[in-house]
Formats: structure tokens, sequence, C-alpha cells
């Protein structure tokens, strides 16, 4: 097969699937997770229900795919949040960001079904990588805490951010970020 037809099929399936990705976020924001079905799916992303199958075989695989994606994306966020910051800064603007990936919500019928500890808990443990790179960083300049490891404080930063998910409103997502990263500088700043 010619380079350019087998670019050509590459390039019409990662369409396709990401039409198929995008109606599912769609349909999940408007409707809420039980409101999700195939034939919905179908005629949001404009393919034929044949067509949905062989990409998604259900409404489980369709979301499972969708939240991949989106939590690629979200890291991808914060990486590059961590990169473009200033030093002094780049902490709490990377967990300022992410208490406010994690307070988001698709409707009242997601808490466990996307944002439940399972399904989180590869992201967030390259997500604590990188907390610890920027801790180090800190570290190695003088403005974090030194009682405890840049290990220990990546965990308990990513655990305590996680606590975004149940805040009321981005104010109070604000605050918890700032209480953060105040803990993990506090011996630093005495």
């Amino acid at each position: 097969m010619p380079k350019l037809w087998s670019d050509t099929i590459v390039e019409h399936r990662s369409a396709v699937r990401d039409a198929i990705l995008d109606a599912t976020g769609r349909l999940v924001h408007r409707d809420g997770l039980t409101g999700l079905t195939m034939t919905a799916l179908a005629e949001a992303s404009g393919v034929g229900r044949a067509t949905l199958y062989k990409y998604v075989p259900d409404v489980a695989a369709a979301l499972t795919a969708w939240q991949e994606r989106e939590i690629g994306r979200h890291l991808q966020r914060l990486r590059t949040i961590a990169q473009e910051s200033p030093p002094e800064s780049r902490l709490s603007d990377m967990l300022l960001a992410y208490a406010r990936l994690r307070r988001h919500r698709h409707g009242d019928d997601d808490d466990d079904a996307l944002h439940g500890t399972i399904r989180l808990a590869p992201a967030e443990s390259e997500l604590t990588a990188l907390v610890q790179e920027i801790i180090d960083d800190d570290t190695r300049a003088g403005t974090t805490r030194t009682d405890l490891s840049p290990q220990e404080l990546a965990a308990y930063a990513v655990g305590a951010i996680g606590a975004a998910a149940a805040l009321p409103d981005t104010t109070a997502v604000s605050r918890l970020a700032t209480l953060v990263v105040a803990t993990i500088r506090q011996d630093a700043e005495e």
C-alpha cells in the first residue's frame, strides 16, 4: 500500500475517532453520564452506528477512551504550565491549575464514574512525579521545607489538591491551592 494511501487511512481513522470522542464529551456535558447512548453518540459524531461500533463497542468504552484522551490533555496542560511559569510561581501555578481541573464536573452522576481514585491513579502517579520535580528544584533553591522529602511533599500536594473536587466554588479552590503551597514552603519561610 503506498505511503500516501496509508497516511490518508490513518488520518481518516484518527479524525473519526476524534469526532466520536468529541461527541462523547459534548453529550456527557449536556446530558450527564447516564444520558449517553450509542444512538445519540452516533448522531452527534456524524457516523453511522456500524462505524461507531468499529471504534467503540459500547458506552463504557467511549467514556474510557474520551477520559483517557482528556487526562492526557490535562497532563500536557499541567506540564506546559510548569515549563512556562517563572520558577518562583511554578508550584503554585501548576497546583492551582490542577485544583481547577479536579473541581470540574460533568453532571451530578460522575462522582466516581469518571473521577474515582482507581480511574485517576495512573495519571495521579505521573502528576506526582511532575510535582516532585518542581519541589526538587524548589528545595535546591531553598524555598521549600526540608523536614519532609520532596517525594512526601509531592504526594501530600496531589492528595490535598484532590479535595478541590468537593469545594463549592473557584474562590475556595484558590484558597486550597494557596494553603497547600504555603504548607510546602512553611519552614523555608521561617
